[in-house]
This record gives structure tokens, sequence and C-alpha cells, in this order.
């Protein structure tokens, strides 16, 4: 299979191009020590974490904390702690000057009573005058009420471990107006050398809840 890489091929990318500069320069008007939920392999973490700041990433996926501990391991200098948790329920008994969700992950909680139970106790975790930032996507009718998958347009990305192209599509999406939900199935696959066939591949799915 392609991988849990996946993730941050596409998301550091492209798509979300920039973001790891602009939590840099917030971690350095706010300063430390910072909170990342829904943390992942640490793509952003990492950075924080060199340019100083105390940092803590918390995640609920064993497989993205796996690499995100990979990438830490080789810069033990780093004060960086990981933990797994879930981001509507967790306890670090400390507070934060910055708590970030990024990516849009907040997202990823499609129930409003989720919603509010994370905002609830990321507050919970923050200082007094602390920071909470959170990534979220201005919601595009025209593409969300879209199913049609060409409606999106596909990504490419080389991946640095083969240095083949890789290709995302959506394969197929499903949206609910009343719950504010979106269900994107995503296909990557990964062509020969030669660009023209496909040598491996994978689906995956997600549900995002936009809010207005």
């Amino acid at each position: 299979g392609l991988g849990v890489a996946m993730y941050d091929l596409f998301t550091g990318g492209g798509l979300l191009e920039g973001d790891v500069d602009f939590y840099v320069e917030q971690a350095r008007r706010f300063g430390g020590p910072i909170l990342e939920l829904a943390v992942g392999t640490g793509r952003i973490l990492l950075p924080l974490a060199a340019a100083g700041h105390e940092v803590v990433g918390l995640d609920r996926s064993p497989a993205m904390l796996a690499m995100a501990r990979t990438r830490f391991k080789a810069r033990p200098e780093f004060n960086a702690q990981l933990v797994e948790g879930d981001m509507r329920r967790f306890d670090l008994s400390r507070s934060f000057s910055l708590i970030i969700i990024a990516a849009r992950s907040f997202q990823h909680l499609v129930e409003p009573a989720d919603q509010r139970a994370a905002l609830s106790c990321a507050r919970r975790h923050l200082q007094p005058g602390g920071h909470l930032i959170l990534d979220l996507f201005d919601p595009n009718f025209e593409l969300l009420f879209d199913p049609s998958p060409a409606a999106v347009p596909s990504r490419e990305a080389r991946n640095p471990e083969t240095g083949r192209l890789v290709r995302r599509t959506i394969a197929r999406r499903e949206t609910d107006r009343l719950r504010q939900t979106i269900k994107d199935t995503l296909r990557f696959e990964e062509l020969d050398d030669t660009g023209t066939s496909v040598v491996a591949s994978q689906e995956t799915s997600w549900t995002l809840r936009w809010s207005l």
C-alpha cells in the first residue's frame, strides 16, 4: 500500500502550502508552550520545536504518531512530547500559551456535540490570555454539492520514497446539507516510471463538517 505517507505528501504538497510558515510566525508571536491537537505525523510540530518552542502533540492515530515519533527521534534535543488521545476528551494536567488544530482536522468532528467538547477541552488547557488557532475551509457550495468526482481537480505529487508520481482523485462524493457534512472517497494511484501505468493504488475516505 501507499501508506500514511500520502497524508503528508498531499497536505503539505500544495493543498495547504505555506501553513507551516504561518504557524511558526504565530508561535513566535504568542510563545510557548504549544499544543497541537490532531498532530498527525508532526509535519507542523517539528518546525515549531526546531524554532525553540516546547511542544506537545496529541493524536488518536497510532500510525500517525509512529511516523511523528520517528521524526522526533532523530532530534533528541527538541523539547517535545507526543501523546495518544482524543481531542474531544483529554487531560494533560497543564496549560498552554498556544493551541493549534491545523489542516482542517477540527472538521473531522462531524457532530456539533463533539465539536463543542473539543473546544471546551482546548479552553481548559489554555493559559489565561492564551490563543487557539483553528484551520477551517470556507465552504464552496458549487463544489460541495456537485457529486461529480470531476468537480474537484486531481492533484499530483512525487513520492519521495520511490520517486514516482502519485495522483490523488476524488472517486466518490456524498454530501448531507442538513448535517453540513461531506464524505469524500479518495483514490491514490502511483504511476510507473513512464507515468502511464498504475503500479500501486489505495482508497481511503473522510467525512468533514463545514461551518457557516
